[in-house]
C-alpha cells in the first residue's frame, strides 16, 4: 500500500519498524522492537493528548478508551504485516466492529450526548475512532485478500449475523436521549449493543482452535480488556445521566441498567482472555529466544 493512503499515523510506525529491521536479524528480535516502539511512541501521544488537549477531567477516561482501542487495532495489524499471517483473527469480529463505528461515528461528528465533556471531546475521541476504523478495514483487508491462504475460516464459523437484528431491533426499542434525537440516540444504541457482542466470534473460533492465543494478538486483546474498563468506568456512572430528571420514567431506568450492563458485560467477555494474558509472563511456556511464543485458553470442552 502505498505510504501516503496509510497516513502519517501508520507511516510513523513504518519508519520506526524499518530502523529496527534493519539492525536485527532474526525475525523475533524485530518483532520485539517494533512492537516496543509502538508502545513508546502510543505513550508519547497519549502524553501529548492529556497535557494539550485534554481539561484531565474524569470524562477523559472515555478518550483513554478509544485510543487503547485503536492502539490495539494496531498491534493486530503488526501482527498480520510482521508474521505474512491472519492465523488466530476472526473475520467476523472486524466486521462487526466497522458496523459499530459507522453506526456510532455519525452521532459523536454531529452531536455530543455521548462525548468526554473535556476538550478531548471536540475531536480527540473521534479521531481515534476513525483511526480505529481505517485500521480495521485494512485488517479485513489481510484477511480477505492479502494473505487469505493464512484466514482460518473453518474456525470463524460463529453465526454472529443473526444477532445483528437483535441489536437494530433493541437499540430502536430502548435507547437514551443524551443526543435528545430518536435517530442518533438510536444509532449510538445501535453501535453499543453491536460492540457487546463483537468479540464473540473472535472468543468462538479461539475455543475452536483449543484456546491457543499468539503472542501479538495477545496484546490485542488485552487493549479491547483495557478498552472495556476504561469505558465502564464511564458509563458507570455516566448513564445516570439518561432521563436525568429527578423523577425518571421507568422507559429511562431501563435504558440507564441497559448502557451500564452492556459495558459490564464487555468486561465479562474479554476478562478471560485477559487472565491469561497476564499469566503468560509468569508460567507460560517459552518459546524461541525464551519469550512466551503462544497463550492456552483452558476452555474445558470440545466443539
Amino acid at each position: 500500500m502505498p505510504a501516503a493512503a496509510r497516513g502519517p499515523v501508520l507511516g510513523m510506525f513504518d519508519f520506526f519498524e524499518s530502523i529496527t529491521s534493519g539492525s536485527k536479524s532474526s525475525d523475533s528480535a524485530r518483532e520485539n522492537v517494533a512492537v516496543g516502539c509502538a508502545y513508546v511512541v502510543f505513550a508519547l501521544v497519549s502524553g501529548v493528548v492529556l497535557h494539550g488537549f485534554s481539561d484531565l477531567d474524569f470524562s477523559t477516561v472515555l478518550t483513554a478508551g478509544a485510543g487503547v482501542q485503536c492502539f490495539g487495532f494496531y498491534m493486530l495489524l503488526q501482527k498480520a504485516r510482521m508474521t505474512h499471517s491472519v492465523a488466530g483473527i476472526s473475520s467476523k469480529t472486524l466486521e462487526m466492529y466497522v458496523l459499530a463505528f459507522m453506526f456510532r461515528l455519525p452521532c459523536t461528528c454531529l452531536r455530543n450526548g455521548y462525548l468526554p465533556v473535556d476538550q478531548s471531546g471536540d475531536w480527540v475521541y473521534q479521531v481515534a475512532d476513525f483511526s480505529s476504523l481505517l485500521i480495521i478495514i485494512q485488517l479485513i483487508y489481510c484477511v480477505q485478500k492479502k494473505y487469505a491462504s493464512t484466514y482460518q475460516k473453518e474456525y470463524d464459523t460463529m453465526p454472529i449475523w443473526n444477532a445483528l437484528p437483535a441489536c437494530i431491533i433493541g437499540g430502536i426499542l430502548l435507547h437514551g436521549d443524551l443526543n435528545h434525537s430518536f435517530m442518533f440516540d438510536t444509532m449510538w444504541t445501535i453501535a453499543m449493543n453491536i460492540e457487546t457482542v463483537a468479540m464473540l466470534p473472535q472468543l468462538w473460533m479461539l475455543v475452536r482452535k483449543g484456546g491457543v492465543v499468539e503472542a501479538l494478538t495477545a496484546n490485542y486483546v488485552a487493549a479491547l480488556f483495557a478498552t472495556s474498563c476504561f469505558k465502564l468506568s464511564f458509563w458507570w456512572y455516566g448513564h445516570e445521566e439518561i432521563g436525568h430528571e429527578e423523577d425518571p420514567t421507568l422507559y429511562h431506568l431501563m435504558a440507564r441498567y441497559w448502557v451500564a450492563g452492556c459495558h459490564v458485560l464487555q468486561v465479562i467477555l474479554s476478562a478471560d482472555f485477559m487472565f491469561h494474558y497476564l499469566k503468560v509472563p509468569c508460567g507460560g511456556s517459552a518459546g524461541p529466544g525464551g519469550r512466551s511464543a503462544e497463550m492456552v485458553l483452558p476452555t474445558g470442552m470440545d466443539i
